[in-house]
């Protein structure tokens, strides 16, 4: 009998200790925190195009009662001007979207997206990104644009300092202004210049109208365009004059004959205006001598 009130005695005294002693409750604070937002794949950078970005939000363990996805919104600017925006609905505690966006223009731009649970904690996340300029479809068929200054040459790029053509030599040269050059969508390009085109001295000819001079005869290449070059390959290929190439004027920086198996232009421009499209094309031939050839599509 004393033993066992003796143990009574020893487990009341136990509950009284732990009774007295901080159940701990108090000292595990939960921590509620903002989402993560994970910016993932970009596509569509190019003006003109669909730009889509793949995010992920994350608000804690799947399954948890602290909170959960309430909201979400994002933003895109260029030059500090907003350019789209929009709203995102995510669900649960882990999320992944899609944010797409059309319309935007060519440049720098920078992507904001935010997201808020349903305790009012919101989370950032930001990324820049450059759209490229669309490349111009410059399929169909090409002539030289019929008014002064379509031809110049200067000791700068764009100048006619030494040369352009005026009003009159372009009605002289009506020969050489119905040439075509046609580019396809296969890659193929092709010049035509029929029974007679302008004949230069280095071609034997009287500088005027005559009959075409072999291989400065047409026939059918091909060429590569990305916005920025413009590259015809073949002998005998051109576009404005045939003499001009990259490694100097036939007959005059090289031989007559010397024809480059390729000939590479900067695109300084290709515009439309109502139903015409226009390009501007340039080469330095040789150090410090610069053509500009302007085109009109038919």
């Amino acid at each position: 009998m004393k033993n066992k009130f003796l143990s009574s005695l020893l487990s009341l005294a136990l509950v009284v200790a732990v009774a007295s002693c901080d159940n701990g409750n108090a000292d595990f604070d939960i921590v509620d925190v903002e989402p993560t937002i994970t910016i993932g794949t970009m596509d569509g950078l190019v003006e003109g195009g669909t730009f889509t970005l793949n995010v992920t939000f994350n608000d804690g363990a799947e399954g948890s009662t602290t909170s959960t996805l309430a909201s979400g919104t994002w933003n895109i600017t260029s030059g500090g001007a907003q350019v789209a925006n929009g709203t995102l609905t995510p669900t649960g505690d882990n999320w992944d979207g899609t944010i797409t966006a059309t319309g935007l223009t060519a440049g720098d731009h920078t992507i904001t997206v935010s997201a808020t649970d349903t305790n009012g904690n919101t989370g950032t996340a930001s990324a820049d990104f450059t759209v490229a300029s669309a490349i111009p479809d410059i399929t169909g068929t090409w002539v030289m644009e019929p008014v002064a200054g379509s031809l110049a040459v200067g000791p700068n790029p764009g100048s006619g300092e030494w040369w352009s053509i005026s009003a009159g030599d372009v009605g002289t040269r009506a020969c050489f202004y119905d040439d075509t050059y046609t580019f396809g969508s296969d890659g193929s390009f092709t010049i035509a210049v029929g029974a007679d085109t302008w004949i230069e001295g280095w071609q034997g000819g009287g500088d005027a109208c005559g009959a075409p001079v072999a291989p400065i005869n047409g026939g059918s290449f091909t060429y590569s365009f990305n916005g920025a070059t413009l590259t015809v390959n073949g002998t005998a290929a051109y576009l404005g004059l045939p003499k001009v190439t990259n490694a100097g004027e036939l007959g005059n920086h090289i031989g007559a004959t010397d024809f480059q198996s390729a000939i590479t232009y900067q695109v300084q421009s290709v515009t439309e205006t109502g139903s015409d499209l226009r390009m501007e094309l340039r080469i330095e031939t040789t150090a410090g001598v610069h053509w500009t050839f302007r085109l009109i599509r038919q």
